[in-house]
């Protein structure tokens, strides 16, 4: 008979407390954000239950970790892409001027690679080189100081493309030749 007189203790003093538990729990259910209202569900079932406290704790500690752990893994990669980037600009600087050797040293395809014409003059400019003037109109100067042999004028030369994309100068009276550059 003991039982029946605690019952009514029991709901007497229990009834507050589930009379609340409903109310906060209708309120979270009306939040619309998922993460909300899971969050507040985990933050009232951590007032009435200490294990339902370290079950929410343990998930703050362990989100905590993880979001720790993506943004280290975010920053590697950042990184890595950031030396990727770096070393691929690095492996570029300067290739546009990189051809095969064939084709840095092959004339351009369809123009001419001698001319043949007679000296007109010879000049000497002020370091010593020689500029020669032709009878097409053209004028070349020497651009290595090598010697050159006595020219006159009206001897009859050819200039040719040469290695490294520079030109000969060939005298055909005396089969030598000058590196030279067009003037005009």
């Amino acid at each position: 008979m003991r039982v029946p007189v605690l019952l009514p203790i029991l709901i007497s003093v229990a009834s507050p407390v589930l009379a609340q538990a409903p109310a906060a729990l209708m309120a979270c259910a009306r939040i619309p954000g998922d993460t909300e209202r899971l969050a507040c569900f985990d933050a009232e079932m951590a007032k009435t239950s200490p294990e339902a406290r370290a079950a929410l704790e343990k998930r703050t500690a362990d989100a905590a970790v993880a979001a720790k752990a993506r943004a280290e893994a975010e920053a590697v990669a950042a990184k890595a892409r950031a030396e990727a980037e770096l070393a691929s600009k690095s492996d570029a600087f300067g290739a546009e001027a990189i051809t095969s050797r064939a084709d840095r040293f092959a004339p351009p395809e369809g123009e001419l690679q001698t001319i043949e014409t007679k000296i007109s003059e010879v000049l000497t400019n002020t370091s010593g080189l020689a500029v020669f003037m032709l009878e097409n109109g053209m004028i070349w100067r020497q651009v290595d100081p090598s010697r050159l042999p006595r020219v006159r004028p009206g001897d009859e030369i050819t200039v040719t493309r040469a290695n490294f994309g520079g030109y000969h100068l060939n005298f055909l009276r005396t089969k030598n030749w000058a590196l030279v550059k067009r003037v005009r």
